[in-house]
């Protein structure tokens, strides 16, 4: 089968290699169709993710068909569509028991090694998905599969911003950062929400976040906006979802007293400067979440098939998993904004 497989910092390629087998009778292997990049693989792809093996298939996120399952797999059937959870988990620890599923002491993510066990990912024609009652979940005949691929990870993490923020109706909340996450948060913080801000360097993602129901600003203008906006008060909640220090830092500022910081972005510094003194002068409270798709994917997707949300409008490239190494090339370069690999 094909895989895009990564070798080392940047030396990315589509192999051949061999299809994977049922290892437990947990197992499940899914034909991919659609699978997507995001902002995380791009942290091994530069050598940032500490112990990453070469030779991992890359890829969290993926929609396909159901083409085998172990002898204790009964959530899905073959030939059913079905979307995978991002990461792994096996409902028993005392942290899946207490809720905390992303928090599973088992758990693995799709297309990572080193920080966690490693598991091969879904860019690639088939994966094996372990621990699959929880791992997989069905799409429904009126969802597309490019929204579809959403429920995976993206959607459910900026949710989880909105959510860990504790906005209502009456706030303004400011997305730091438009990539597909921080889209994500925009579209599910423009309905509960009374204004919303998103602010981004790039003039498409701010296209973007605008066509969402934001008003977009770039970082130079967010101040300014915010304040006109609030009264000079600042923003209710501010979410970060840039992964950045600087935006991390900007948020502090942005939020008015007693406000929330609530942070999706990928944050892996030791020794980040965290300015206590304006922390604790304006009371403000800092969250740091991941999404949670196994609590989350069925009222998401359940708000897709309704309408409610078409997360699939951000999508800038569809591209053939032939040519995944100029993909990961231009989303990198900042060049394509989300993009899906396809397989057929």
């Amino acid at each position: 089968m094909r895989a895009v497989v990564l070798h080392g910092p940047q030396k990315l390629s589509v192999d051949t290699i061999a299809d994977p087998t049922i290892l437990a009778p947990t197992d499940a292997i899914v034909r991919v169709t659609h699978s997507a990049i995001c902002g995380a693989d791009l942290l091994p792809y530069h050598g940032h993710t500490p112990g990453f093996e070469a030779g991992t298939v890359l890829g969290h996120e993926f929609v396909g068909t159901v083409v085998e399952r172990g002898a204790a797999v009964n959530a899905v059937e073959i030939g059913q569509r079905v979307v995978n959870t991002s990461m792994t988990s096996d409902g028993s620890c005392i942290n899946c028991r207490a809720g905390r599923v992303t928090q599973c002491d088992d758990r693995a993510l799709f297309g990572y090694s080193g920080v966690y066990p490693r598991l091969d990912g879904g860019q690639a024609d088939f994966v094996r998905v372990p621990m699959a009652n929880r791992s997989l979940f069905a799409v429904p005949d009126g969802v597309s599969s490019d929204d579809a691929v959403f429920i995976a990870d993206i959607l459910p993490t900026g949710f989880a911003a909105v959510q860990r923020s504790g906005a209502t109706n009456a706030d303004v909340i400011v997305v730091l950062g438009c990539g597909p996450v921080g889209l994500m948060a925009v579209m599910c913080a423009v309905g509960p929400a009374r204004a919303v801000v998103a602010v981004d360097g790039i003039a498409v993602r701010r296209e973007l976040a605008e066509k969402l129901g934001a008003r977009s600003v770039s970082p130079e203008g967010a101040a300014q906006l915010v304040a006109d906006l609030t009264h000079g008060l600042g923003a209710d909640a501010v979410i970060e979802a840039s992964g950045s220090p600087h935006a991390l830092q900007a948020a502090f500022g942005l939020a008015r007293p007693q406000g929330v910081v609530s942070v999706v972005g990928a944050h892996f510094e030791p020794d980040f400067p965290l300015n206590n003194g304006v922390m604790f002068e304006k009371e403000l409270s800092l969250v740091f979440s991941v999404g949670n798709p196994t609590r989350d994917r069925e009222r998401l997707m359940d708000a897709v098939l309704a309408g409610k949300f078409s997360p699939s409008q951000i999508v800038t490239h569809s591209i053939s998993i032939d040519d995944a190494v100029r993909a990961y090339e231009g989303f990198d370069a900042k060049e394509m904004t989300k993009v899906i690999l396809t397989t057929e």
